[in-house]
């Protein structure tokens, strides 16, 4: 049975927003939240929620933190999120390499409507073909979630500053991956500005 991570970024400043949206209320709980609520019930092995070092963690429902996953819900605070998203990024890998997982699924805590269902595509995926990614897709472009196999945690531990993964998708520098495309724009929808947090809230009423 492979092993598999999810690995959930929660360490970003939210200064296009002005305050950190991941506290910010949506539906029973908050933005931050949400995501990681249908994560936790996927059947990922484990989930490592890297966050800031000075982060109080008040977005993050408390029965949450109780979670019975086999090594429960691991909160990493990342010294170095000051250098960019490939820092938060590779402070998860590490943890990744040191447990043995065969395979993360990257998740951003600013996309409050990825389903368990989105998850676990991803990773049935996978286990199908065995490429060394597996990316959600919409209208043609490369989304988060992204699963990427243990095949790919080198070139992964190489980003730097504000790349993200998906830099490594050009010109097929890791190899020819497998995408899962979506139609409903919501399922991968992220909260970054005040507007995005209100159409967010009329997704969560209609």
């Amino acid at each position: 049975m492979r092993k598999m991570m999810g690995i959930y970024l929660a360490a970003g400043y939210s200064r296009r927003m002005g305050v950190n949206k991941l506290a910010l209320p949506l539906k029973h709980s908050t933005v931050g939240s949400l995501g990681l609520e249908n994560a936790l019930s996927s059947r990922l092995d484990d989930i490592i929620v890297v966050v800031r070092k000075e982060d109080d963690l008040d977005w993050i429902d408390p029965a949450l933190r109780g979670n019975t996953k086999k090594n429960g819900l691991n909160l990493v605070r990342c010294g170095t999120e000051n250098h960019g998203q490939a820092e938060s990024l590779k402070t998860g890998i590490k943890q990744a390499i040191q447990l043995q997982m065969d395979a993360i699924v990257i998740m951003l805590a600013d996309q409050p409507f990825v389903t368990k269902e989105i998850i676990e595509d991803l990773i049935n995926q996978y286990e199908r073909f065995d490429p060394p990614f597996v990316a959600a897709r919409l209208q043609g472009i490369i989304q988060p979630p992204v699963l990427f196999s243990s095949r790919v945690f080198p070139s992964l531990l190489k980003l730097e500053g504000d790349q993200g993964a998906k830099s490594l998708f050009a010109n097929h520098q890791i190899g020819q991956g497998s995408f899962i495309d979506f139609k409903d724009d919501r399922l991968l929808f992220d909260v970054d500005q005040i507007k995005d947090y209100e159409k967010a809230i009329k997704y969560t009423s209609s």
